[in-house]
């Protein structure tokens, strides 16, 4: 990640059950200005180079009350701040047990220093009970890194960050080096899931890379085969779409809502590995898992690179455009199904193209929608040119291939860049110049129509094989086939 502005990272997704239902787009971001970032940051470039050591444990059931030992070596740490505001109320140390906002370090040694603390991740829990601070799933507990780590001060983007957790029982979605997780200080605001008190945890092994899967503790119809079997699929369906796998290792946490049906919520966490927590109803079946999009959603995220104060539209148009293409090459959807969604949904889209612009939304749909729209035509523009060969897709593998995933923030001018050479035109350029900041006509009707999809007035799907482009709309959806995985390992 690129220091300094990752501080305004907005990047972290969070996904209702229905698109465009309950959730309210974040506001954007706003990054600090060039000549600016470029003098903090080569202020802070010059500063002594610090590098700390935190070990971390916890009871093996609750209550889950972290104590955390932070020791810091070089480049003047004197002490340690809160990442995440609603947790400071629950941070305690021998001189505080009042919420403050930096607890001094004690100078064990010359250029060393020492903070122990604890924070009580029960009581917060029950306080915010809120995946992006810390909840309860039956006698287990999931929290980001944010809500325990706290940050040496004074604050330089860079310093270099080993956890320990020497209690068993907890699972971190961190980058694991050696026997220990590594972080840098200004990613621990979007630091990964960690859960305590894991019912069960299972190693997938999905083209290469591992998939950790960990089940909170609750109560599930669904036996732990066909839950591994199902984000087995997904993420090799992910992997297959990228040609490799998103990231050599993903934290994937099911946590269980008693008495429910079907998927309400999921959110990924991009640093340092991406980490994905899905909430699941507890009388979820089988078919509820492949009609669902929200898993196959969160996991797409981890292929893409991190915006700030940019791009949101485009990072959640790519996962909304593309999850139910994927899906489809899986075998979890038809091709009229995903036709279908497109002539229903894609509309939701037409006001951010077509009067504000994509970097000015006022409404869920707007992100999501209007960045699938924009994704939409240019997969359509790319796939004309090439005549079916070459695709949108094709321009986000080389974007991944170099080193765009999630846990990497880039500009949205970078990304284009990469993306219209491997398309061979300015594909995204021009549509971005349209619609990214001002309105521009969007004739969707013509576009369908010359796709040959069409929707009746009774919501009857219809294909018409007689049109211009209809030997690209299976091209679309499908592209390369995709080996679905056949049972986890």
């Amino acid at each position: 990640m690129r220091p300094l502005l990752v501080m305004a990272l907005v990047a972290a997704v969070g996904c209702g059950a229905q698109q465009g239902a309950g959730l309210a787009p974040s506001a954007p971001a706003s990054a600090a200005g060039s000549a600016g970032a470029t003098t903090v940051a080569a202020a802070k470039a010059a500063a002594p180079r610090a590098a700390c050591d935190y070990h971390v444990s916890a009871p093996p059931e609750p209550p889950y009350v972290v104590r955390v030992t932070a020791r810091c070596e070089g480049g003047g740490v004197n002490g340690f701040a809160s990442t995440e505001a609603r947790a400071a109320p629950f941070v305690a140390t021998q001189r505080a047990t009042a919420p403050a906002a930096i607890h001094a370090a004690t100078a064990s040694a010359p250029g060393v220093a020492e903070l122990t603390y604890t924070v009580d991740l029960d009581r917060m829990a029950s306080r915010e009970d809120d995946i992006d601070v810390a909840r309860r799933f039956g006698s287990s507990l999931v929290a980001p890194g944010s809500s325990f780590l706290l940050r040496p001060q004074p604050e330089v983007d860079d310093v270099p960050i080993s956890v320990h957790f020497d209690a068993p029982g907890i699972e971190s979605g961190l980058r694991r080096s050696g026997d220990a997780y590594t972080i840098l200080s200004h990613e621990l605001r979007v630091a990964t899931f960690t859960t305590f008190g894991a019912r069960e945890a299972r190693d997938l092994s999905i083209a290469g890379a591992n998939v950790r899967l960990v089940l909170l503790d609750g109560p599930l119809d669904l036996t732990t085969d066909e839950l591994a079997r199902w984000v087995a699929n997904a993420a090799q369906g992910v992997a297959a779409f990228f040609q490799r796998p998103p990231a050599s290792r993903t934290l994937v946490v099911l946590g269980p809502l008693s008495g429910r049906h079907g998927i309400p919520f999921g959110k990924m966490l991009p640093a340092t590995a991406p980490g994905v927590i899905v909430l699941l109803g507890e009388h979820t079946g089988p078919r509820e898992l492949t009609d669902d999009w929200v898993l196959v959603h969160e996991l797409f995220h981890a292929g893409t690179p991190s915006f700030v104060g940019e791009g949101k539209w485009y990072d959640e148009g790519l996962a909304t455009y593309f999850e139910p293409l994927i899906r489809a090459r899986l075998g979890w959807r038809s091709e009229a199904d995903v036709w279908r969604e497109f002539l229903t949904n894609m509309p939701r889209g037409l006001d951010a193209m077509t009067r504000r612009g994509l970097e000015h939304p006022e409404r869920y749909p707007d992100m999501y929608w209007g960045g699938g729209l924009f994704c939409l035509l240019a997969d359509v523009r790319a796939r004309k040119l090439s005549r079916g060969v070459v695709g949108l897709e094709d321009g986000l593998r080389a974007v991944l291939a170099a080193g765009g995933a999630a846990s990497e923030l880039w500009s949205l001018a970078h990304v284009t860049e990469v993306t219209d050479r491997a398309l061979g035109a300015p594909i995204l350029a021009e549509l971005e110049a349209s619609h990214s900041n001002a309105g521009f006509p969007v004739d969707l009707d013509e576009l369908f129509a010359s796709l040959g999809v069409s929707l009746d007035r009774k919501g009857e799907l219809h294909f018409d094989n007689a049109t211009p482009l209809v030997r690209l709309r299976h091209a679309l959806v499908y592209g390369p086939p995709i080996a679905v995985a056949s049972a986890p390992h």
